[in-house]
């Protein structure tokens, strides 16, 4: 995956980045962690990359090599299409057509790439994609994938379709695969068969320049000729059924069964045996992956396969025992007629046992080509039983998600819950008085006035500025003092608090400062 980093927010790329990474992968590769690359010019980049215990990943096993923990902590510049190779990773960078000099060295933008453990990327693939019915009545499926890459994920959906129908496609052509298979195994036995002959015809004819095969010999060379035919024919129905018969035997997989139609053998018994087997594995396979092995019908089925394998197992032995026979009946036959040939001159004779071997091997070969392309028609004639209605296409330009409305909504709400909920929060657990409510509250003591904070940098705040607030504050305090003890003349006033910075000496001063200015004899103690 390609990445590219702007000042707020990362966006994948796909077929647009401007450089291309090719993977070693024969070699271990670090999954997971992302590879920063920054551009410095046309020829050089600078990679950067942090680990921390990490194992390495091998692509070709797609297992984590236990063996090798990675740490690693590099910043370093490299050339294009220099190999980057470490004992954890190893690539090469090169500049794809999307690299434009003059918009990467403007650019402020950085750009990273990650690789991937395959099965977990399948997974998370998996989980992203969402397939369901068009509605409950009709066999139309939707497939759908959430992500933030449009380009890469319509690729995605149309590649998911394709494989699917190529597979539908594979599954009801099995039979005239592995029917081309194994004939292709057999054709390859005959070829070189007729070249050795050939050479030996070659041969032959250069040392006897003069050899002629009387005719009163035609008739019998052209029986046998016709014996070696069908005998050429039982022969690959024998090594059909014995092939058939490995493979019931040794439980290999049956999707490697050949039909016995397409080998031009006529038993509708037999046949019909096979594509039951052929139906109770796809069965099996269904219900593998829906139910657990301990499931009376998943038993059911193993048992009814068995049962099956085992019929067609005795079925096929009985066609190879008479098959058998028939064939050393055609060789009794044959043996008659090569005693007539064997009575020719020896040259003669020779030649014709030559020919007969050769003429053999290439009727079977004729034979087997025949059936090959009776089996690529067959192939090629078959049709998906799905077919792709719509390609993968963007749904709406619009953003699913995030909601800008959803997202206003929740950001107004949160402008005006946080700060209520901050300031009720503070002031609920606040153990500081802020106002003169605060006092009347915590206590019964009569409050006689209320003086500001000063912010001059002088304790005189009365007498260096008398008109001031904070004056004011302290002539309303001097006359609620009056109205005390009025009987008595001279008055005590004791100014104090908890602990020292509160204010005693910046209050005794202006207090004192206003009584004396209001005419009193006025005497400070500290």
């Amino acid at each position: 995956s390609y990445f590219q980093h702007g000042f707020f927010q990362t966006n994948e790329m796909f077929d647009n980045a401007p450089f291309i990474v090719q993977v070693d992968s024969t070699h271990n590769q670090l999954t997971g962690t992302l590879f920063g690359v920054k551009i410095i010019d046309k020829n050089s980049f600078k990679l950067t990359v942090h680990a921390k215990d990490k194992f390495p990943y091998d692509i070709e096993t797609e297992r984590f090599n236990k063996n090798k923990l990675a740490n690693i902590d590099l910043e370093k510049t490299y050339q294009f299409d220099e190999n980057i190779t470490s004992d954890y990773y190893s690539f090469k960078v090169s500049k794809s057509i999307f690299f434009k000099e003059k918009d990467i060295e403007n650019s402020k933008k950085t750009y990273s790439f990650k690789l991937h453990k395959t099965d977990k990327l399948a997974h998370k693939l998996i989980r992203n994609v969402t397939i369901n019915p068009i509605n409950k009545d009709a066999s139309i499926l939707q497939l759908n994938i959430k992500a933030s890459n449009p380009k890469k994920n319509i690729n995605i959906l149309n590649k998911i379709t394709d494989i699917y129908i190529r597979n539908s496609l594979d599954e009801k052509n099995i039979m005239a695969i592995n029917t081309i298979y194994f004939i292709d195994e057999q054709l390859n036995i005959i070829q070189d068969s007729l070249a050795f002959i050939e050479n030996q015809l070659e041969t032959f004819k250069l040392k006897h320049p003069n050899l002629k095969i009387v005719d009163k010999e035609f008739g019998t060379y052209f029986q046998k000729q016709k014996l070696d035919n069908t005998l050429s024919e039982q022969s690959v129905n024998i090594k059909y059924y014995q092939s058939l018969l490995s493979y019931l035997k040794n439980d290999n997989n049956v999707n490697s069964i050949v039909s016995p139609t397409s080998m031009g053998i006529s038993n509708p018994e037999l046949n019909g045996l096979i594509n039951q087997l052929l139906q109770l594995y796809a069965k099996k396979g269904d219900l593998q992956l829906t139910t657990t092995q301990k499931n009376p019908t998943y038993q059911a089925v193993l048992s009814q396969i068995e049962h099956t394998k085992n019929t067609i197992i005795e079925n096929v032995r009985n066609l190879i025992a008479s098959a058998s026979i028939y064939e050393n009946d055609l060789k009794n036959r044959i043996n008659s007629f090569n005693k007539n040939i064997n009575k020719l001159p020896e040259a003669e004779k020779n030649y014709l046992i030559l020919k007969r071997k050769y003429e053999y091997n290439e009727q079977t070969a004729v034979y087997l080509q025949q059936k090959r392309y009776e089996a690529s028609l067959a192939k090629a004639g078959t049709e998906s039983d799905h077919k792709v209605i719509d390609p993968a296409r963007l749904d709406s330009d619009i953003p699913i998600k995030p909601k800008k409305s959803l997202a206003y909504f929740i950001a107004i709400i949160m402008g005006l819950f946080l700060p209520i909920a901050f300031i009720s929060l503070r002031d609920f657990f606040s153990d500081t008085i802020q106002t003169r409510n605060d006092l009347q509250n915590a206590t019964n003591i009569p409050i006689l006035g209320v003086v500001g904070h000063s912010e001059k940098t002088t304790s005189m705040a009365v007498l260096n500025a008398p008109k001031s607030i904070i004056a004011e504050s302290f002539r309303g305090l001097r006359t609620n003092i009056q109205y005390l003890a009025v009987n008595k003349k001279n008055k005590i006033i004791t100014i104090t608090s908890s602990v020292g910075g509160e204010g005693k000496t910046f209050n005794a001063i202006n207090l004192a400062s206003i009584f004396a200015l209001a005419g009193n004899k006025t005497l400070i103690i500290g």
